[in-house]
């Protein structure tokens, strides 16, 4: 039976076993491959760990740039091959397709180019900063690299987030017109707080100081008149309710009912 890479690393004397213990511990819930997390953390180094699983798996080593075939420079997209640290390094008979890896035991590299491609993959082993440096030099740029599911996946959580800023922005500016179209203005100034809307403005001063100016709907000229309650104001408006448009007299009754009468006159 293929040992295990932790057992090769401690037979070599590479590694403690407690490190391993610690690594493994550390893979327990995800997918991350032992040699990956040894090599994270410090443990071991790239020359080290590529050496452990090229003895392992009876894969070599090869430098990408010294192997590299431009027939194959197109197989696989960029964000494949950053994807899985992975580059194709030449095409064989039957269908074979040879590409370089940090890991030639990542099966799900392994299983994703080859629904990709349609082809056989044939594991080598090379050293991420070699793989990285052929993905830059050798495989081109295509539009398949615009439209694939690791940007599309950012570019549509980017899309929703502007979306959802955006009816934010829309609804609150909707509340705020519509409720400026119904309530109208409120300004406090020096202890006095008024009340605009419709061509009209009340002007409350204190508990028992309360001024109508404005113009009625139907009237002519302009109000200016003072009340020393708010009843007075209300019997006021009740006996000229004719003078006023609907919506001037029920923005003065919602003045009235919901900031004068419940309460006392607030901003």
């Amino acid at each position: 039976m293929r040992k295990r890479l932790g057992e090769i690393l401690v037979e070599k004397g590479l590694v403690s076993q407690d490190r391993v213990d610690e690594g493994l511990r550390v893979q327990v819930g995800g997918n991350r491959r032992l040699g990956y997390i040894l090599l994270k953390m410090g443990v071991i180094s790239d020359d080290q760990l590529l050496e452990v699983l090229s003895q392992q798996m009876d894969v070599p080593i090869i430098t990408v740039a010294d192997e590299f075939s431009k027939e194959v420079s197109a197989v696989l997209p960029k964000y494949l091959c950053r994807k899985y640290t992975v580059v194709p390094v030449s095409k064989g008979s039957n269908n074979i397709l040879s590409i370089a890896m940090m890991d030639p035991s990542d099966d799900a590299a392994i299983s994703d180019v080859e629904s990709y491609t349609g082809m056989v993959v044939k594991p080598l082993l090379a050293r991420e900063k070699d793989i990285s440096a052929a993905i830059a030099r050798f495989v081109p740029f295509s539009v398949k690299d615009v439209f694939n599911p690791q940007v599309y996946g950012r570019v549509a959580k980017v899309a929703t987030s502007v979306a959802i800023l955006l009816l934010l922005v829309i609804g609150w500016a909707s509340y705020q017109y519509i409720d400026k179209e119904l309530h109208g203005t409120v300004k406090e100034i020096n202890g006095t707080i008024t009340y605009a809307n419709h061509d009209l403005m009340l002007g409350v001063e204190g508990k028992d100081k309360i001024s109508l100016l404005g113009h009625g709907a139907y009237t002519k000229g302009f109000y200016s008149v003072n009340f020393s309650s708010v009843e007075a104001l209300k019997t006021f408006i009740e006996q000229k309710r004719k003078n006023f448009s609907d919506k001037q007299a029920e923005w003065l009754f919602w003045v009235i009912n919901t900031r004068l009468v419940e309460g006392p006159p607030k901003s």
